[in-house]
């Protein structure tokens, strides 16, 4: 009995050892899942950009959300797009109708269609959540897409461009491949790293969010959200990013795209003079010799 006893302590201390070297394993593994390195001092450079359009749903900017995807419809370009989970197939379900008719004349997620990214459900702030509500999120989302759009995502947008670990193995238990926050996160895609969760931050924008009025911004004000720019200061950002990162992911907001009421609110009307700024972008883009894609085979022109 007294043997027993005098085991019962150095028990407790192997128990709590693998105790914390199994979270050190889990915290490590989410590090190294998290934080692809860059690929040398030289970055590997696919020369291309992916436009990557948030907010999808089918209120309250319909039109400017229509009109942005006609362009790279007209186009022929690649566009991926950030659905929203709850606020789709809803309303006037306009946008809904919109996407289902282009996937039915592309055939899906290939060349130049729609790619759909998982917006999350309801646009929450993942860094308030737990792991459980995160993936809850990621896996309703990509549910409903299924179901009415008949494609899985493998792309996920957080809202405000916010993340931790619980999202990253939020997207593990939801076979999701790439994350896109925004040059805040210092992992950025490899094509050489060994992690299952490649990062694509947007590194570019066509608007600037609550801006300060200046000369590029003329028309900002700095009480409203994601003004559109002209498209010379987008292009600038690409290829910045291009020379830093070897890609460049540009992120657009339908609200960029509509035209303000009384300097009060932004209506559901399409600024066509914002528009012809992501024209011009896209035609000076393709100018420099870059390559539009969708941010799903971005990995294919490496």
């Amino acid at each position: 009995m007294s043997n027993q006893i005098k085991k019962l302590p150095f028990l407790s201390l192997i128990i709590a050892s693998s105790i914390i070297l199994s979270t050190m394993y889990f915290i490590n593994f989410a590090y190294s899942q998290s934080k692809p390195s860059v690929d040398g001092l030289k970055v590997r450079s696919c020369s291309c950009v992916a436009f990557r359009l948030d907010d999808v749903e089918d209120f309250p900017y319909s039109s400017p959300l229509i009109g942005v995807m006609e362009v790279f419809r007209e186009k022929n370009i690649g566009l991926t797009i950030g659905v929203v989970g709850k606020n789709i197939d809803v309303d006037t379900k306009q946008v809904y109708y919109y996407i289902k008719q282009r996937l039915m004349n592309h055939g899906g997620n290939n060349g130049a269609a729609i790619e759909i990214a998982n917006h999350s459900w309801e646009h929450g702030r993942f860094l308030n959540f737990t792991f459980v509500e995160q993936s809850n999120s990621v896996r309703k989302t990509n549910e409903k897409i299924e179901s009415i759009f008949g494609i899985t995502p493998t792309v996920f947008i957080p809202p405000y461009f916010e993340y931790n670990n619980d999202t990253i193995f939020a997207m593990h238990e939801n076979n999701m491949r790439f994350i896109s926050a925004n040059d805040t996160d210092s992992s950025v895609y490899s094509r050489f790293s060994n992690s299952t969760i490649y990062h694509l931050p947007a590194t570019a924008e066509t608007g600037c969010n609550k801006c300060n009025a200046t000369k590029s911004y003329a028309s900002a004000n700095k009480s409203y959200p994601w003004h559109g720019i002209e498209y010379e200061e987008t292009l600038n950002q690409i290829k910045k990013s291009i020379h830093q990162y070897g890609f460049a992911v540009v992120v657009m907001h339908p609200a960029e795209y509509s035209l303000e009421h009384d300097a009060v609110a932004f209506q559901n009307t399409l600024d066509l003079k914002q528009l012809r700024q992501l024209e011009l972008l896209i035609d000076k883009i393709q100018e420099e010799g870059l390559h539009i894609v969708t941010m799903g085979n971005m990995i294919n022109h490496y």
